[in-house]
């Protein structure tokens, strides 16, 4: 059974809102709250995700370990950490949400000739 307050104290820890785990999931903000009160409980995709959030395993989500250890080399967990942690990165990602594809291709073009990756 998932283990609301393992995945609470995990979201604070990490300074992760219930908002932004909700909207990674497409739901609505009530997502969380339906799992505190047990009306719900995260279907497995949505428990894979919420652990690769907050950079540990759907075991120990589940109670069904005792380390909360992050699963090596985890890109989304990295690039959160990037987001809370330097502020050109998030200035980046306000910028590049709302683009469109195209917008996006030219960005990646612009960066990979900065970085002389033609």
């Amino acid at each position: 059974m998932f283990d609301y307050d393992r995945f609470e104290q995990l979201r604070r820890s990490k300074g992760i809102t219930k908002k932004f785990i909700a909207q990674s999931l497409g739901r609505s903000a009530t997502l969380c709250q339906d799992w505190k009160q047990h009306k719900s409980q995260p279907s497995p995709d949505q428990l894979r995700q919420v652990a690769e959030i907050l950079g540990t395993s759907p075991d120990y989500l589940m109670g069904e370990t005792e380390e909360p250890a992050p699963a090596a080399g985890n890109e989304l967990t990295q690039m959160l950490t990037a987001l809370r942690e330097n502020e050109d990165m998030r200035m980046l990602f306000s910028l590049a949400k709302d683009a469109s594809p195209e917008d996006l291709r030219q960005a990646v073009k612009i960066i990979k000739a900065l970085r002389g990756n033609d």
